[in-house]
């Protein structure tokens, strides 16, 4: 399967598959490791969290307690409740000033304690003396009240009342209070003289609970060890499930921490149980409420390795592509070869073994079609000197004889026009085929530029007219042969050449100085012609340098191949400049170094 994917992919892969194998692993490993901090970090505070509400729990009933003995110090207390104790008939009201003085004292055991919601005195006839309302006057029998058996075996001790209601002697109060009771014996007899209840607020489970930060979705109880629910806070699941897996911790379990599943849902239970109550602290918090900020971790880490792996996906198919590209290309490049075009080569843009591979077959097919152009060189030559031969029996004086036949027959006929035409033509064959390097001076190569333009003045006659301006010491400057008759055959025929009034083309050179110290050379054709837009002369300036300029007319093709001649011959600081304007006419520059001196192998070496 591997064998027939291709590099590119395989690097793609490969690069994709380690990117993305250790960051999902670390991405795993971590959320694992967090969730377990975060569920311990959470398990401990809400153990600290129980310990601290069972520490108030136990300091609040401790006043209580110590609250429920007051009366045994109270001699006042202690004498209204023997006078109607147990042994006086239910219904006998105690006096006013009775019940004026058990008023103030109640109220003054309760100023200041707002988590108290009343205290009541009950006489042993039934008779409640409280603080909640010193008009009320109301009996009740112990015996009936469902918590008085709890107090009564408490045998005078102090004993906790789970939560009830008052309706016993505050008709209509819906709200639940716990309360805290115990027998009131007489000092010395011991005998049963009432009961003190000092009923508590719900409220201080709440504002305890509001000193401590507890997890949101969590729930918290309170109970005694008698199964008795004291308090609920929090989400507490609905139906009978976790008050039956309550009961069942309360009952058996001690301090800790536990794991508890109920209805398929895992609880972390944590237990704190009161020596001095006896009041159990029992918190619930669901594992999916600890594990939130982990699932917003997961969700987070997926997200950003996503993000990541898209970015490294990219990074890879771009490194794929720049590693396999040049491979590609060399395979195309042996293709080409294999059919036989041996002039190939690929570039060589770094020093690894892709790079030597490349510099490798650039010297193999440089080696090959040197060796292949060897065998054709040989035929060439014998098909070039086999030309030579043929063209060297064409004799060049034979023309320039035929000239001067011409010529003398005009001068007999005393047409000297076509006799200075003649002459002027003979000059630029002469000029044409007489020199053989690829450069001559500036001087020479006006003398033929005058030559050709004598010959179109007397076609043009005044129409025509022309101004040499060269700078003095420019004629002796080495100029590419042949350079500027293209230039003015352009300005006669495509300037002025159709214009009624004629015009004049300005042929100047000079000399400047760059800022880098060289010598150039400027030569310059001017005509007042016709001109050009300045749109069709940006598209003839682009066209300069353009291998295969589409749509492009003689005078582009002129224009260009001087363009490229000088540039091959002169290196890139040799430039072809043209201006002009619609009906202002043309000005070509051409701006190459200075040089007096034309090595033999064709360079320039000195100006």
């Amino acid at each position: 399967m591997l064998a027939k994917i291709n590099l590119r992919w395989k690097l793609l892969l490969l690069s994709i598959f380690m990117i993305t194998v250790p960051l999902s692993l670390q991405g795993i490993v971590t959320y694992r490791e967090f969730s377990s901090s975060t569920e311990r970090r959470a398990t401990e505070h809400t153990v600290q969290i129980t310990e601290q509400i069972n520490r108030s729990l136990d300091r609040t009933l401790a006043e209580m307690q110590r609250l429920s003995l007051t009366p045994l110090y109270d001699l006042n207390v202690l004498a209204i409740l023997k006078k109607y104790s147990a042994q006086v008939d239910t219904g006998v009201l105690p006096t006013t000033e009775e019940r004026e003085k058990m008023f103030l004292y109640i109220s003054g055991a309760a100023y200041g304690r707002q988590e108290v919601g009343g205290i009541q005195i009950i006489a042993g006839n039934g008779f409640i003396f409280t603080n909640v309302d010193s008009t009320l006057l109301r009996f009740t029998d112990m015996e009936s009240l469902p918590w008085s058996g709890k107090v009564r075996e408490a045998d005078g001790a102090w004993t906790l009342i789970p939560p009830h209601t008052l309706a016993h002697y505050i008709p209509g109060d819906a709200n639940e209070y716990f309360s805290v009771a115990r027998m009131i014996r007489e000092p010395g007899s011991n005998r049963q003289l009432g009961m003190i209840v000092i009923d508590l607020k719900m409220d201080v489970f709440g504002d305890m609970l509001k000193n401590y930060q507890f997890e949101e979705n969590g729930s918290l109880f309170v109970m005694s060890g008698s199964d008795d629910l004291f308090y609920q806070s929090g989400e507490v699941p609905p139906g009978p499930p976790i008050l039956g897996d309550l009961r069942s911790v309360g009952m058996s379990n001690g301090n800790g921490v536990y794991e508890r599943t109920i209805e398929g849902e895992r609880y972390i239970t944590v237990v704190d149980d009161s020596a001095y109550s006896g009041l159990k602290v029992i918190a619930y918090i669901p594992e999916r409420v600890l594990l939130q900020d982990t699932i917003r971790l997961q969700r987070f880490t997926i997200v950003i390795g996503a993000v990541f792996v898209a970015a490294a996906g990219l990074l890879a198919v771009f490194l794929a592509y720049r590693i396999s590209q040049p491979l590609v290309q060399l395979k195309q490049k042996m293709l080409l070869v294999e059919t036989g075009s041996f002039r190939q080569s690929v570039p060589v843009e770094t020093q690894d073994e892709i790079g030597q591979l490349a510099r490798g077959f650039n010297r193999m097919t440089e080696e090959i079609n040197r060796l292949v152009n060897e065998v054709y060189e040989v035929e060439i030559r014998e098909k070039e000197a086999e030309l030579a031969h043929l063209q060297s029996q064409i004799n060049p004086h034979f023309i320039y004889n035929t000239l001067e036949s011409i010529n003398m027959m005009a001068m007999k006929k005393d047409n000297y026009e076509v006799s200075d035409m003649v002459t002027a033509l003979g000059g630029i064959l002469r000029y044409s085929v007489g020199q053989s390097g690829r450069t001559v001076v500036l001087e020479e190569e006006l003398a033929s530029v005058r030559a050709y333009l004598k010959i179109q003045q007397l076609r043009y006659g005044e129409r025509l007219r022309v101004r040499f301006d060269s700078e003095p010491g420019t004629e002796r400057l080495q100029v590419p042969k042949l350079l500027l008759q293209p230039l003015v055959e352009n300005a006669i025929f495509h300037g002025i050449g159709d214009a009624e009034e004629g015009g004049e083309i300005w042929i100047g050179s000079t000399v400047f100085e760059e800022d880098e110290g060289g010598r150039m050379l400027l030569i310059t054709v001017r005509d007042d012609g016709v001109g050009m837009s300045d749109e069709r002369i940006e598209r003839l300036r682009e066209s300069l340098y353009d291998p295969e300029p589409p749509g492009l007319q003689r005078r582009g093709l002129a224009l260009r191949n001087i363009a490229q001649r000088i540039r091959l011959l002169f290196g890139p600081t040799a430039e072809l400049h043209i201006d002009g304007g619609d009906g202002t006419g043309m000005a070509f520059t051409i701006m190459i170094p200075a040089m007096e001196r034309w090595r033999t192998d064709d360079q320039i070496v000195a100006g």
